[in-house]
């Protein structure tokens, strides 16, 4: 009777192991190399779709390669992985925020005014979402920059939120150097009509 007890607990052990670990492979490789669990998303999701650690490895090895594209400028595969991350997991509110980003940096990009107007809207939405964080603001400021570098105010209100909120310290470091010229051209251009 101890032999069947030890062997049946051994076999729970064990598939409670399995279990617990199926997601680990996969997460792992959503750190190490987003890119090529990337390219069996596919397969995965059409063998385990319902697998919420292959989910959430999907899911983050998305938000890593759309981060990649956001550092290299390339906003709109950034915003493709983003939604594919929300696709994936509706409630992720890192995917949100970066697509929120992403798809307001396109617009910008562009630069069609009522495009513009649109960015700052996806820009204000992303601020909801992490309240500390700065980054939101400065992307308004660029924004309202591109609709008109003489509306000093909304521009240097953007600039000053930005700084006042939490920033990574490179990008802390071009919105003070970026708040300083637009306060200098503002300086120059009220002593010019004075």
């Amino acid at each position: 009777m101890i032999k069947i007890y030890t062997r049946l607990l051994t076999t729970i052990l064990i598939a409670i192991f399995v279990y617990n670990c199926a997601g680990s492979p996969y997460k792992k490789m959503s750190i190490e190399n987003p890119e090529e669990l990337l390219s069996i998303q596919d397969s995965l999701l059409r063998v385990k779709k319902n697998d919420v650690n292959i989910i959430n490895a999907l899911v983050s090895a998305n938000n890593r390669v759309a981060e990649k594209h956001m550092e290299q400028g390339d906003y709109i595969s950034a915003a493709d992985h983003f939604k594919k991350a929300t696709e994936l997991n509706a409630s992720d509110v890192v995917s949100k925020y970066g697509l929120l980003l992403a798809d307001g940096n396109v617009l910008v990009k562009k630069g069609n005014k009522n495009g513009i107007w649109d960015a700052i809207e996806k820009y204000s939405k992303a601020a909801t979402l992490y309240p500390k964080n700065g980054e939101p603001f400065y992307w308004m400021a660029i924004a309202y920059t591109k609709l008109g570098d003489t509306d000093f105010d909304l521009i240097l209100e953007s600039y000053e939120k930005a700084i006042s909120l939490e920033l990574e310290n490179e990008l802390r470091t071009e919105v003070e150097k970026k708040h300083k010229h637009a306060k200098e051209r503002k300086n120059k251009l009220d002593s010019f009509w004075k």
